[in-house]
């Protein structure tokens, strides 16, 4: 099929939205030794609002939201405690607990640095443009990535961040 004939039937592939919901991810599930201190910092930090609540006979859940991105937390004895380590370069960052996307990166870091959160790397673009991340610390030293969508890879960024 010729560009032009798929152009016309209305296929022109996905949008920049459609894009960035297929590499977000709208869920994620930490095992944690202190469940009322987590969900907490959760709360008061990153403005996740609690949708529920359930005591089991052998562990305690709750799930969290903000902006459709559910966060379940579950107190579990047998969860290790993060290690808290100096990190002095980003070669010593491991992989993020999870993603979250947000609106403004730079604002959202501002206000968290003015709560004392840890703040492990700064607000920066990624190398193809599409989206400009950063790295915090939350209380049991768990690395959570903050996103924000720039748009399209390599496109052209209007705010010239």
């Amino acid at each position: 099929m010729t560009p032009l004939l798929v152009a016309a039937m209305g296929f022109a592939g996905p949008s920049v939205a459609e894009e960035t919901a297929a590499r977000r991810s709208s869920s994620a599930v930490l095992r944690v030794l202190d469940l009322d201190d987590t969900v907490q910092w959760y709360e008061d930090n990153l403005r996740f609002r609690r949708v529920s609540v359930e005591s089991l006979v052998q562990e305690r859940r709750v799930v969290l939201e903000r902006q459709g991105f559910l966060l379940e937390i579950t107190e579990d004895e047998r969860a290790t405690p993060t290690p808290s380590t100096e990190i002095e370069t980003t070669s010593a960052i491991t992989d993020p607990a999870f993603s979250l996307l947000v609106q403004d990166v730079d604002k959202e870091v501002a206000g968290l640095r003015k709560r004392g959160v840890e703040i492990i790397q700064e607000p920066e673009d990624e190398l193809d443009g599409s989206f400009r991340a950063s790295l915090i610390s939350d209380n049991g030293h768990r690395i959570v990535e903050l996103r924000e969508s720039l748009g399209s890879p390599g496109s052209f960024n209007p705010i010239g961040r």
